[in-house]
């Protein structure tokens, strides 16, 4: 089963954002996301419920460029 893990950076892979990178806020199978959006003055938008399954994991600062398992 695959699982998203919080405070982690996503890719959406379908729904009305495809494409889109997402922070994960809740994490689980059904994680709760929001679209990151760099050039806003708050970069996270509304948040909403995804399938993990969706989700394909991106490189992050924190873990010094490496994609998180």
């Amino acid at each position: 089963m695959t699982r998203a893990t919080q405070g982690h950076r996503y890719r959406l892979l379908c729904d009305l954002f495809e494409g889109r990178d997402v922070l994960c806020l809740v994490g689980g199978s059904m994680a709760r996301v929001a679209v990151i959006d760099e050039g806003a003055p708050w970069p996270l938008g509304r948040a909403f419920i995804v399938s993990a399954s969706s989700l394909q994991p991106m490189p992050m600062r924190y873990f010094h460029g490496e994609t998180p398992r």
